[in-house]
């Protein structure tokens, strides 16, 4: 694995096992990272020592599925909800999310739109009495052995749009994961020029904007030199996701590719030092 920025909390010791991807990973893991299957959109719930942390909530039309799957999984409530952008197949969900568990604080990077999904959220906050934090550079959560940190954009800075969605990592010992959301080129320029290696470099890549061709420019896979890289995205999509150009340079990359369209839920583990990716089937 590569080196990492020094890591802020103690690595277990966990025993081994073979990994699937990169490595190898513990029976019982210190962070546990499920990218959901939500058709045609995003949705990644992070099991951590100090609660459950959804990023995002998929579209409207998986909702039933995505509340489902969560009671499946174990999940009780949410100690954090993440809504990188205010698009619909990352949003469409969170009001039945919002209902069905009960969360502690929600994250949003301050931008709103004119759309029913946004409506529905806002009256499900409003029904839960929650009041949704604008964050942005800098923001940052403990999550017993994990940090998550938001890299961009800054808060209150965000735009409409792709480019303005919440950029995020997640650092367990040696293990790192990034989590670009809808965001494209332009931020991946942004943050290339805001930081250096050892803040970018990540053993997983959550590819941004479901692998279109605005995503996983060449200098940015330089920068972040992945192992694996997750794609959501939806069996058949009409908008060609995920783009041949941007597996291309995935592969050029020597990145491993795991997509939700072809393997279903993809469950990443970890010790904090080793990890390992199963697909739905194991």
């Amino acid at each position: 694995m590569h080196n990492r920025l020094a890591a802020f909390v103690p690595v277990l010791a966990l025993v081994l096992l073979l990994c699937a991807c990169g490595g190898k990973a513990a029976e019982s893991p210190a962070l546990e990272i499920v990218c959901l299957d939500v058709g045609q959109g995003n949705s990644t719930l992070l099991r951590t020592g100090a609660g459950d942390v959804l990023i995002d909530a998929g579209p409207e039309a998986a909702q039933e599925a995505l509340v489902r799957r969560l009671h499946a999984l174990g999940v009780e409530s949410l100690a954090l909800v993440i809504l990188t952008h205010p698009d619909e197949d990352h949003i469409g969900g969170a009001d039945g999310v919002l209902r069905e568990f009960p969360a502690g604080r929600v994250w949003t990077n301050g931008v709103s739109e004119a759309n029913e999904s946004s409506q529905r959220l806002d009256d499900a906050l409003l029904r839960a009495g929650l009041t949704p934090e604008t964050v942005g550079t800098g923001s940052a959560v403990q999550l017993g052995a994990a940090v998550l940190t938001v890299l961009c954009p800054a808060a209150g800075q965000a735009e409409a749009g792709n480019e303005g969605s919440l950029v995020l990592r997640v650092q367990c010992g040696s293990f790192a994961m990034l989590l670009m959301g809808d965001a494209g080129a332009g931020t991946e320029a942004w943050l290339l020029e805001q930081y250096g290696p050892l803040q970018l470099e990540a053993d997983v890549l959550h590819v941004g904007h479901h692998g279109s061709d605005t995503a996983c420019g060449a200098e940015f896979l330089r920068a972040v030199l992945p192992e694996c890289a997750v794609i959501s995205c939806g069996a058949g999509n009409s908008y060609g996701h995920p783009d041949g150009r941007a597996l291309a340079r995935l592969e050029d990359a020597g990145a491993s590719v795991r997509r939700t369209d072809l393997e279903g839920e993809l469950r990443i583990l970890t010790d904090g030092d080793t990890y390992r990716i199963a697909g739905a089937a194991g």
